[in-house]
């Protein structure tokens, strides 16, 4: 036990405080030193993650776009029959509508009247057809001489020799009677057919 007075218990604490206040300049910097390793360690960890962290980063993003990459694929999928789907309804609806204008034209007397002339050679009581005749279709009797070298093909040939009547018409073949200047003329229609309703 420490015989002192209070004073000197008294100043011998104080000085105990002012030591544990003071610390020694080498351990200052060592102390700096150490919170700056630390530091530059806790930025190293976020800045350069290790190879573990890459490869299991690497391996989540590709599962996750594995995961959305179907769906995707459905969607532009649908998204492109949807598209050809409505232009074929388009097409199918201007070609509705022309048939509809076909129809109506058929309903007409005149039109009728014109495409039987045109297409079946239909003619109206009193009149009478007129046929022409391209003059370069007709044979002439230019060669003179009886021996000429037929120098055509052999498909040209034949083909001659159908359209060509043959000369000699053998006796006991029955005459044709000759045909009429003209032809009777069937009648037109007198109503127009029924077209069939549109279901």
């Amino acid at each position: 036990m420490s015989t002192g007075t209070p004073q000197d218990k008294h100043t011998a604490k104080r000085r105990r405080k002012r030591l544990a206040r003071t610390v020694p300049v080498a351990s200052r910097e060592q102390r700096k030193q150490q919170l700056a390793e630390q530091k530059a360690n806790r930025e190293s960890r976020f800045a350069a993650p290790n190879l573990a962290t890459l490869a299991l980063l690497i391996i989540v993003l590709i599962a996750v776009l594995v995961a959305v990459a179907a769906p995707l694929r459905n969607f532009y999928e649908g998204r492109n029959e949807i598209a050809r789907a409505q232009a074929n309804i388009e097409y199918l609806e201007r070609r509705q509508a022309d048939l509809e204008r076909e129809i109506a034209k058929y309903e007409d007397p005149e039109y009728l009247n014109q495409v039987a002339r045109r297409r079946l050679g239909v003619m109206e009581p009193g009149e009478s057809a007129w046929r022409v005749i391209d003059p370069r279709m007709t044979h002439g009797t230019t060669i003179t001489s009886d021996e000429t070298p037929d120098d055509r093909g052999w498909a040209v040939f034949l083909w001659d020799s159908l359209r060509e009547v043959p000369e000699d018409v053998p006796a006991d073949a029955p005459e044709e009677s000759p045909a009429p200047a003209e032809s009777p003329a069937p009648e037109a229609p007198t109503e127009a057919p029924e077209a069939p309703e549109a279901q």
